[in-house]
């Protein structure tokens, strides 16, 4: 089949059309969503579409942006479409919620689609993720250890978002837009290797599919298909062994069988105890692996009365043949932990369910410390005193922040920042032999600041929960 009949095909087996739909179209600029918009614009007798133009200027790239924004609606208005075009300030939104500058654009544009989708009717949202988006995505989870829930990658129908092109490669869609001349433009941000997403799409993927696998994008695919299915299946046979296993349910408390608990498969079991936790701690609630299997320790333990302490003051323990999780509300204290800072690499911090990405590069190709969010930080590698690794704070700590003239100690910098007293030993300190270098989340040292002298930076970045199999489902 070309390209046409691929899409067509596609639409049809997942439903992602019907007549007279009214689709809101997301469109930045860029080869996917130009394809996409005009794609739509050749079914819409076909399908008695309405179609809407929705493009969200991000304000990163001044007036690059700002001629993007220009050109869509110029495109969108030759075709006789309603186009909304708005500008959001993603730099002050993610400096206020210390989001990484791809995750707060993201919740931002998402936010926009679903304003516009209520103000226009339309009951689908267009967006133009491809295979090669696809691949990038199930990879990305991979490499974080993520289950079959990260490795389904990007859903083609989500709610009322749908996805047509994500099972065509990229190089397909830039030869549709050369066949109907369509105006494109790129974004420059897309070839930045600081980011890992791109690092995957512009360095990982080629050299897999040139050493190892020249269909690996195909496989990828295939695979998400794959683990969507299987995870969906699974899914149902967890709530109904959910049905079993609850004996009482509470805002504040569940109480679980621990017997038919244990009759279950232990791929059940899994996402059982996380679907219990999710009950108390709320929207988002996750639980990492080795919390997991602390659970399933407790439940396979006859000897009860040992509480477990989850994120979000969620505590477990087992009493004879019943499994006890309740809401704690002052919340559990974080025991002491300090671990080797993995450079390159991720270290897990189990406690606190969070992750310091670090990364040394050259200062060169490093980005501009005013435009990094406070979950992200750039030292000067060179002059680090020491040994470095992340762990909780301890008493005496002291803190040299940046901008400042002297050092303090550290829980008076916590106290003055208005961090609260049950949130503090949950931030993650990077320190150097016994100097805090960096407060996760907050703000690195003044000594080890990047300066025109720096050779090689540095970068960490503070990852909340799962990052990405959250935002996977929002791309």
């Amino acid at each position: 089949m070309d390209f046409e009949e691929r899409v067509r095909a596609f639409i049809s087996r997942f439903n992602m059309l019907n007549p007279k739909d009214t689709v809101l179209v997301g469109v930045s600029g860029g080869p996917d969503s130009m394809a996409l918009l005009h794609f739509l614009w050749q079914l819409r007798r076909e399908f008695s579409l309405n179609l809407a133009v929705a493009h969200l200027n991000h304000l990163f790239r001044g007036e690059e942006a700002r001629a993007d924004a220009r050109m869509v609606e110029e495109y969108a208005r030759g075709l006789g479409l309603p186009v909304y075009v708005e500008e959001f300030d993603v730099p002050a939104y993610r400096r206020r919620t210390g989001l990484s500058a791809q995750d707060a654009a993201r919740r931002v544009r998402y936010r926009f689609f679903e304003r516009l989708a209520g103000e226009t009717g339309a009951g689908r949202v267009a967006l133009g993720h491809h295979a090669d988006d696809q691949a990038e995505t199930i990879l990305f989870n991979f490499l974080r250890g993520a289950g079959p829930s990260g490795l389904k990658g990007i859903p083609p129908v989500r709610g009322r978002y749908i996805r047509p092109f994500l099972d065509v490669r990229r190089r397909e869609i830039e030869s549709y837009c050369r066949r109907y001349q369509l105006p494109v433009r790129e974004d420059a941000s897309n070839k930045k290797t600081i980011y890992t997403r791109n690092r995957i799409r512009l360095e990982l993927i080629p050299l897999l599919e040139q050493k190892y696998n020249p269909g690996l994008v195909d496989a990828m695919v295939h695979l998400g298909h794959i683990c969507r299915e299987e995870d969906a299946y699974l899914e149902e046979e967890t709530a109904r062994l959910y049905s079993r296993v609850l004996l009482e349910e509470r805002e504040d408390r569940l109480v679980l069988s621990i017997p038919a608990l244990l009759s279950a498969p232990v791929a059940l079991r899994r996402r059982l105890v996380r679907r219990a936790f999710a009950c108390l701690a709320g929207e988002g609630g996750y639980l990492s692996f080795l919390r997991v299997e602390a659970l399933l320790l407790l439940v396979e333990n006859p000897v009860g009365g040992r509480v477990v302490e989850l994120p979000g003051g969620v505590k477990a323990r087992r009493q004879k043949s019943r499994l006890y999780l309740w809401l704690d509300q002052n919340g559990p204290a974080v025991p002491f932990y300090s671990y080797p800072l993995v450079v390159p690499g991720v270290t897990c911090i189990p406690e606190t369910d969070q992750r310091i990405l670090a990364r040394v590069i050259p200062s060169a190709a490093a980005p501009d410390p005013r435009r990094l969010s406070p979950a992200e930080a750039l030292l000067d590698y060179d002059s680090l005193p020491g040994d470095l690794r992340v762990r909780r704070r301890r008493e005496g700590d002291r803190f040299h922040p940046l901008g400042m003239a002297g050092s303090m100690k550290l829980k008076k910098f916590l106290i003055d920042r208005g961090v609260a007293r049950e949130r503090r030993d949950e931030i993650p300190l990077v320190v150097a032999g016994d100097q805090v270098v960096w407060v996760g989340g907050l703000r690195p040292g003044e000594p080890w600041k990047v300066t025109p002298h720096t050779k090689r930076c540095l970068y960490l970045q503070m990852l909340e929960g799962r990052d990405d199999e959250s935002s996977t489902e929002q791309r």
